[in-house]
């Protein structure tokens, strides 16, 4: 995927997202292969000890989903502090 992640909609069990909305179509999530969380701009906070609005905590889940077919593998990330999520990797 190049350019800008894209935003999805994105339909959650537990806060652990069950299937997605891309382009159109709807990816049922199939296997979580990964989960982990990045605290935001730590090094904003290492520097001169200053919070920015910047500094978001973000959620991240490696999946496996499909509309339809074959499976594809995605990274998605939701915003702790807005709520809103994005495909921020897709492996071909």
């Amino acid at each position: 995927m190049a350019g800008r992640p894209d935003e999805i909609e994105v339909f959650a069990l537990g806060g652990e997202p069950v299937e997605f909305t891309w382009r159109g179509h709807r990816y049922r999530i199939h296997a979580v292969l990964a989960r982990w969380c990045e605290a935001g701009g730590w090094w904003h906070r290492a520097s001169d000890g200053q919070y920015r609005p910047d500094d978001r905590a973000r959620s991240s889940w490696r999946v496996e989903a499909a509309p339809e077919g074959a499976l594809g593998v995605f990274d998605l990330e939701h915003d702790d502090s807005s709520g809103s999520w994005r495909i921020i990797r897709r492996a071909t």
